[in-house]
């Protein structure tokens, strides 16, 4: 498997960036990631990037060095022959393969909490830095600092659980991080939505090894996934949340979910294993069909990621030939992925995007003049 894994992860690269260049737009939830995420917005600044073959290369090259430092905590995890099929597992789970593609800050996430993980297995002092770093860079890192505290009362360590405590403080407070609301049904849609972030089955097994792995020794992965989960799913009873401030943490936990699977594996005879490979064939399968329907699909297996992504790049061509080039929105973030593609902001013609009817309406001087049936620029078709 060893000297078919790299150039297998080459030609899987090069397929991401061919579909994300040649098929997304830069979309009005990408817009919005921007805006919000700070991060993103001075990495777009600072590399200057102004076209499509630019903007999709910088979440792949991240994803790239998440699959790095994964591949590397295989190491650890799990023994050295297995850690191939771990690492591809890992880049086919939908939800890394969607963070991939688009500009938001989940990759980012990935990222930065594997980085952590590794560092606190091989360079302890490194990643109590990291934590201190990560506080001023996202609020959704509190889900790290949540977990750290009930494994530092696992282990029984004061030390790190007081030092978890002041940086969940801080970073609360520097974030204005608040939870409110009134109990309503966001419990389902978080829980569908990490439906379609695992694939169906493969969510199954997610759960089940939570479950077992109560019962076992556990480690900080462990914790980090699980409770990142957890702390989720408590809040989706109250408030509406962001997935993205969540699940980037438990996509590492995949590395549990092989460890749990092969323990179970290797403690059987030969003869009785049978049942466990065709556990493993059906999860793969299963989810490798998933991921087709990512790319077959004109809209993309979670919930809002859709619409924008598939045609704003022909939407800003249309206007064009119709010699609109400055344009007023009803929604600043539309405005700000048109104005990616070449057209400025103007008062002459105004812009109306209605999600529900799918159709863009546009006016010049409050008279419309025109309905666009955003299917009908589709980059998939219909």
């Amino acid at each position: 498997m060893k000297y078919f894994f790299w150039p297998i992860i080459f030609l899987y690269y090069i397929f991401l960036y061919w579909y994300s260049v040649n098929f997304l737009s830069f979309s009005i939830i990408e817009a919005k990631s921007v805006e919000k995420f700070y991060l993103l917005k001075i990495l777009l600044q600072f590399f200057n990037i102004t076209n499509d073959f630019s903007l999709r290369f910088l979440p792949l090259i991240f994803s790239f060095f998440s699959l790095i430092i994964f591949y590397k905590l295989c190491k650890i995890y799990l023994k050295e022959k297995y850690k191939y099929f771990a690492s591809l597992i890992f880049i086919f789970i939908p939800g890394f393969i969607i963070s991939s593609v688009i500009i938001n800050k989940a990759i980012f996430l990935v990222f930065f909490i594997l980085l952590f993980i590794y560092s606190f297995k091989k360079m302890r002092l490194f990643s109590y830095f990291l934590l201190v770093i990560y506080v001023f860079i996202d609020y959704s890192f509190i889900s790290l600092y949540f977990a750290l505290i009930f494994y530092s009362i696992y282990k029984k360590d004061t030390k790190l659980l007081l030092f978890s405590l002041a940086l969940l403080a801080i970073n609360a407070n520097f974030f204005n991080y608040k939870i409110d609301g009134k109990p309503q049904g966001y419990f389902l849609d978080v829980l569908g939505t990490y439906v379609l972030i695992f694939s169906p089955f493969v969510f199954v097994y997610f759960l089940f090894t939570i479950y077992k792995g109560f019962f076992l020794k556990k480690d900080v992965l462990f914790f980090i996934g699980s409770f990142s989960f957890l702390l989720s799913i408590i809040l989706s009873f109250r408030q509406r949340i962001k997935i993205d401030d969540y699940a980037p943490f438990v996509l590492p936990y995949v590395i549990y979910m092989i460890k749990v699977y092969l323990n179970s594996y290797k403690v059987r005879l030969p003869r009785f294993r049978t049942s466990y490979k065709f556990l493993f064939i059906f999860l793969f399968s299963t989810m490798f069909f998933f991921d087709i329907a990512i790319f077959l699909n004109r809209y993309t297996p979670a919930k809002n990621l859709s619409g924008s992504f598939y045609f704003m790049k022909n939407l800003a061509l249309f206007l064009k030939k119709n010699k609109i080039n400055k344009i007023e929105c009803n929604n600043k973030f539309l405005c700000k992925s048109l104005n990616f593609y070449g057209i400025s902001n103007g008062k002459e013609y105004k812009i109306y995007y209605s999600i529900k009817k799918n159709k863009v309406s546009i006016f010049h001087n409050k008279e419309k003049i025109l309905d666009v049936n955003v299917s009908n620029l589709n980059t998939l078709g219909k």
